[in-house]
């Protein structure tokens, strides 16, 4: 039984044997929702999460024979009005090349970001940045995996300000999801079995938390593996008039560092929240077309909610 698991999981998600052994393993007890094949990799974790080096020669011969099939990006194409504003905002946007490095257990942080300076007034610009983290465990007999992300935009001088706030005393620690040490201290903490971010400020245009558990307790339950998805949003409406540019409203602000930042989850920690946003587009609740970032739907149908 686990040599047939070993061979089924080695070619399955990358040509680096060991750590595609490690997350396929994790993406089985994290994602399965029954069945023989979840529970045997959960009941015998400690036994079959060591890869069988004698593998590595079936392994690399399936993968020959049978290469991994790429996946094509999602395309977003905007309507040629609101492609023309950005075409005309691009010239006064730069990419911020580095940030420092953000340090936590278990985990996986990366953050981008954009400057957009003012057309008409140089002494002004707005910063944009995105914030991911991943925490996952698969050294235990119940792995699990978080993700949080959040989209700040805020005028720049505020940036320069940040690394004075402190928000652990807004959250009970002890029920963080992600323990790290953030030094701009804009990334917010996630206490999921709260439903509570730490604070968040007008600068929070978008806050997501999701979170992945096997079953506990000996039980194999559809509903202990995806928990409910967490998501704060704010409008970007203000910060989006500072830089004085006709016809740029909040929304389009927020498409556009979408736009140029693109940020996905790893390791398809996108994947509830896009049967989310499938449901509610069955129920008509989000329109089909044209095609928007999955984080734009999930903001703007939120935002929606909230000014009703």
């Amino acid at each position: 039984m686990t040599i047939a698991l070993e061979r089924y999981l080695i070619p399955m998600i990358s040509k680096d044997q060991e750590n595609s052994y490690k997350l396929a393993l994790a993406r089985i007890c994290t994602t399965l929702t029954r069945g023989w094949f979840r529970q045997f990799a959960i009941d015998n974790h400690p036994r079959v999460s060591n890869l069988d080096k004698d593998l590595l020669s079936i392994a690399n011969d399936i993968i020959e024979k049978c290469p991994i099939k790429q996946k094509r990006p999602d395309i977003i194409e905007h309507d040629p009005e609101i492609q023309a504003i950005f075409e005309s905002i691009r010239p006064y946007t730069e990419t911020i090349s580095s940030f420092d490095e953000i340090e936590g257990d278990y985990t996986e942080g990366g953050r981008t970001g954009i400057k957009i300076t003012s057309p008409v007034n140089n002494d002004v610009s707005v910063t944009a940045i995105i914030t991911i983290m991943h925490m996952f465990n698969n050294e235990v007999c119940n792995p699990y995996a978080r993700w949080t992300a959040s989209v700040v935009i805020l005028p720049t001088y505020d940036l320069e300000i940040l690394s004075d706030d402190d928000d652990r005393d807004s959250v009970n620690m002890r029920y963080v999801d992600i323990s790290f040490e953030d030094p701009l201290k804009i990334h917010p903490y996630h206490a999921s079995r709260l439903r509570k971010f730490s604070k968040l400020t007008s600068k929070h245009t978008f806050v997501l938390g999701i979170n992945a558990n096997t079953a506990t307790g000996g039980s194999w339950e559809g509903g202990d593996i995806w928990e409910p998805i967490h998501i704060k949003v704010r409008s970007a409406d203000y910060v989006a008039s500072l830089l004085e540019i006709p016809e740029l409203t909040g929304d389009l602000l927020f498409k556009y560092v979408l736009d140029c930042l693109k940020p996905i989850l790893t390791n398809n920690g996108d994947t509830p929240l896009k049967h989310w946003i499938n449901k509610l587009k069955g129920k008509g609740a989000i329109p089909i077309e044209p095609k928007q970032h999955p984080w734009y739907y999930a903001w703007n149908y939120k935002l929606n909610r909230k000014s009703k």
